[in-house]
């Protein structure tokens, strides 16, 4: 867990209960260390923390409390992210002799992509994520270089099957057009309850404030009281007046975990408390008005590399097995 409790104290999000920070507080500095050697290539745990900071945040968001429903996501997500690195170190090992050379503007490419789609096209989110997890801007473009590497290696090796059929491309096509779309100019309109740790009487701790949020949760979930009514008794925001309801937001306007969470949501669903650094919110989803999809014809590359990896899925897994079963793979986190 010592892995982990550096992560959380690099997120700054346990400044809401004291017992949490206190058990963490030894682990605030950032070392990069080896997290995983696959033949003698490392992988480092910053690369590691780079990778699950924006899902640790989300997670924090919605488990204030942690407990085992936030433990057990969380060793998923490491699970899988060492997986996922330990995969491409095989792969990049496998051809380190080819000399393959990718054009720069496809890692540039490739960083704007992931800006727009992980962090709502903010430049700054990702800066920040770089900071709390001790990767500097360069090594996210080298691990993004590497990623980009394996994915034309890939494609160099297994995806030159037959063409995909214009049927194939545009069951494709439908079945993940929402996937092409600039998220940011999604908007979403919802109700929302604000309770900061800032008007805490003397002696009142988050305890008692995340017990009180849970409270009014349940009391309008049980018909007890409108969201209205609870807004107007407990919300501490601009819009506690107008009973909490919030006009349109777009998703580029929100924080980016929040956003992450709430796009999640169905109309009608209510969520919380979420844990912010300032407080708690309960908030339930009015309506959402999420930004068209591309037409084929301006994704159709794009569709075709999809189909083509697919088809080439269960060759390409059957490989990397045996690249592993050979491979020298050692971990250390």
């Amino acid at each position: 867990m010592k892995f982990f409790s550096t992560l959380m104290v690099l997120l700054g999000v346990s400044t809401l209960f004291g017992s949490f920070e206190t058990a963490l507080c030894a682990e605030a500095q950032i070392v990069n260390r080896i997290a995983a050697t696959v033949n003698g290539r490392p992988v480092t745990s910053a690369e590691v923390r780079s990778r699950l900071v924006p899902y640790i945040r989300e997670l924090m968001m919605l488990y204030p409390r942690q407990g085992p429903r936030f433990t057990a996501e969380l060793v998923k997500a490491k699970k899988a992210v060492i997986n996922e690195l330990i995969e491409r170190e095989l792969v990049l090992s496998e051809f380190e002799t080819k000399g393959m050379m990718l054009p720069e503007t496809m890692v540039e490419e490739e960083l704007n992509r992931r800006i727009l789609y992980q962090f709502n096209g903010k430049r700054e989110e990702l800066l920040n994520t770089l900071r709390q997890s001790g990767m500097t801007l360069n090594d996210y473009r080298d691990s993004i270089r590497k990623e980009t590497t394996v994915a034309a290696m890939r494609s160099t090796r297994y995806d030159r099957g037959i063409p995909p059929t214009p049927d194939e491309i545009r069951a494709e096509y439908n079945a993940t057009k929402s996937d092409y779309r600039d998220i940011t100019q999604d908007k979403i309109t919802y109700e929302k309850i604000y309770m900061p740790v800032a008007l805490l009487k003397e002696g009142e701790t988050a305890d008692q404030l995340y017990a009180l949020a849970l409270e009014v949760k349940q009391k309008i979930e049980n018909k007890e009281m409108t969201f209205a009514e609870a807004a107007h008794s407990y919300s501490s925001d601009q819009h506690a007046e107008d009973g909490g309801l919030w006009p349109p937001m777009k998703r580029a306007d929100l924080a980016v975990d929040f956003a992450n969470v709430v796009f999640g949501l169905q109309p009608g669903e209510l969520v919380g408390p979420l844990l912010d650094p300032n407080g708690f919110t309960l908030v339930r989803v009015i309506s959402k008005e999420l930004a068209p999809a591309p037409p084929l014809s301006k994704v159709k590359e794009a569709v075709d590399d999809a189909v083509r990896r697919k088809q080439s899925e269960k060759r390409y897994r059957e490989w990397v097995t045996r690249l592993r079963e050979k491979a020298v793979v050692r971990t250390f986190i």
